[in-house]
């Protein structure tokens, strides 16, 4: 009696990637995060290098959204107008200050939201990730603007 050779064919191949498909399917839906309890949050963030008068179109009560992703960020709850400041550097006595830009102001934006605290951060609606220092583009009825997540309060 002759011993058979086991060769791989492509119908074999075919059954191999189904397989591989089915199990990653399972994986990643059968391992989804639990539901989490959310907690309403606080987050401030800065709106920079605006034109004057920028600040008087953000009322409290807007929802705010991500400019790129369109994400819930939360609902307005404070605004504060400041001048926009940039750094220069002062050449002659080789220091770096802070000076106010011209024509241009800084909107300081406090949002109220609920968000799912895990490990590594905080989620909205498991979309928007608040952390302090991230940069953001948010929008509002009317308005949007670039600058960075200042400070989380929970």
């Amino acid at each position: 009696m002759e011993k058979k050779k086991f060769k791989i064919n492509l119908f074999d191949i075919v059954i191999i990637a189904v397989v591989l498909v089915l199990a990653i399917f399972v994986y990643k839906y059968a391992h989804k995060e639990a539901a989490v309890d959310t907690k309403p949050i606080r987050y401030t963030f800065e709106l920079t290098d605006n034109q004057v008068g920028f600040t008087d179109n953000i009322h409290v009560g807007d929802d705010i959204t991500d400019n790129v992703k369109n994400y819930y960020m939360g609902k307005v709850v404070a605004v504060e107008k400041a001048p926009h400041k940039e750094l220069t550097d002062d050449v002659e006595n080789g220091k770096i200050l802070e000076a106010e830009t011209p024509g241009k102001e800084t909107a300081i934006v406090t949002v109220e939201v609920n968000a799912a605290e895990s490990v590594r951060d905080l989620k909205v609606n498991g979309d928007f990730i608040v952390k302090a220092g991230l940069a953001i583009a948010a929008k509002g009825p009317g308005y949007a603007g670039r600058g960075y997540i200042l400070s989380i309060e929970r």
